[in-house]
């Protein structure tokens, strides 16, 4: 019981710690594009570093999730909710992978972040974290 409370307590850390830095690395983004103008260097360190902390609290909740869920159901035979969640899961991995490599790739050459590129991840994010929470709602619903 003690570890079920400790995974869970990490697997929501981790949930509101790759929101908050989700949101506030949309809020740049947007903020930046409104002005017209490219983030600051400065900006764009911290960008990073958000984008980069957003990756390690979706690969603590995808470790946190597999640990619960063997330790809660004891295996992955929960129903199509959950593996819509799953689903969800493995396109927000993908997505928030992708802008890490894009923009690790971009800051090297010294370019700015593909503005098309990132749109697309973000909107792939957040029809991932869609399927999610429809998908954990729906689970734990019954």
């Amino acid at each position: 019981m003690t570890l079920v409370v400790a995974l869970k307590f990490i697997h929501y850390l981790a949930l509101f710690l790759a929101g908050g830095l989700g949101v506030a690395n949309g809020l740049l983004t947007k903020a930046h594009q409104a002005a017209g103008q490219l983030p600051a260097p400065p900006v764009q360190a911290t960008m990073m570093k958000l984008a980069r902390l957003g990756l390690i609290a979706v690969v603590l909740l995808w470790g946190t999730g597999i640990a619960l869920t063997y330790f809660v159901y004891g295996d992955f035979a929960i129903g199509w909710a959950f593996h819509m969640k799953l689903a969800g899961a493995t396109i927000l991995l993908a997505a928030i992978s992708f802008l890490n490599m894009h923009l690790t790739l971009r800051r090297r050459a010294g370019t700015p972040p593909d503005q098309i590129m990132v749109k697309l991840v973000q909107m792939a994010s957040r029809g991932g974290l869609a399927l999610v929470l429809l998908g954990i709602a729906i689970t734990t619903s019954g």
